[in-house]
């Protein structure tokens, strides 16, 4: 085992703990006294180089890693069997799913959660049967529909993000929005042929 040693560095962060391992972490990779930023920080040992890394006595295990992943917005209405299915399935092709209603409030409403995450590329949005509407006089015709907050926020999604980076999944014989061209809609099924079309759709866009 090293010896210990005591280094000052610009920043007056007191470097200890010396361990031999091939580079020395510049002071800039220290955001506070507590917390290591890795994101630009590259290890690579070598048998040649006897150079140093140093890290402070008091910074814990509390290392930002920023996620790679991209997200994946999921909107959706009552049927929760539905969002946990198409949730497992993002996760497994190596995507994060937000689910916006499962997000912490913070007193913000739906759109103001859907500006925060900025950083999302696509939308998914999950048309189930959990209302039923009609016609004024035509009881007799109602039809299943989605929420009406669905249909909402599947809009502003297409505002923000695009048309393309929007996919709906529409499960069963309901009512969807007419009169509006070139919206995806992918129908959901028990067999799970769904993924296929809506993993090509994903491919196209992120």
């Amino acid at each position: 085992m090293l010896p210990r040693k005591d280094t000052k560095m610009d920043n007056n962060i007191t470097i200890q703990n010396t361990i031999s391992i091939g580079i020395e972490i510049p002071p800039e990779t220290f955001i506070n006294e507590k917390t290591i930023n890795v994101q630009n920080l590259i290890i690579e040992s070598s048998s040649t180089n006897n150079g140093t890394i140093c890290i402070p006595d008091n910074v814990s295990n509390n290392i930002v890693v920023p996620s790679k992943k991209k997200k994946i917005f999921i909107v959706h209405g009552h049927d929760n069997e539905v969002k946990l299915e198409v949730a497992r399935f993002i996760e497994k092709i190596g995507l994060e799913p937000i689910i916006l209603h499962e997000q912490v409030n913070s007193g913000m409403t739906v759109i103001e959660k859907i500006e925060k995450y900025s950083d999302v590329e696509f939308g998914i949005v999950l048309y189930t049967p959990c209302d039923l509407g009609y016609v004024k006089g035509k009881k007799k015709e109602k039809k299943a529909r989605a929420r009406q907050n669905v249909v909402f926020e599947h809009g502003y999604l297409i505002g923000k993000l695009g048309r393309n980076n929007v996919c709906a999944l529409v499960k069963g014989d309901i009512e969807l929005p007419n009169d509006i061209s070139g919206i995806v809609y992918i129908q959901l099924d028990s067999n799970g042929s769904w993924k296929i079309p809506l993993a090509k759709e994903l491919k196209l866009c992120i």
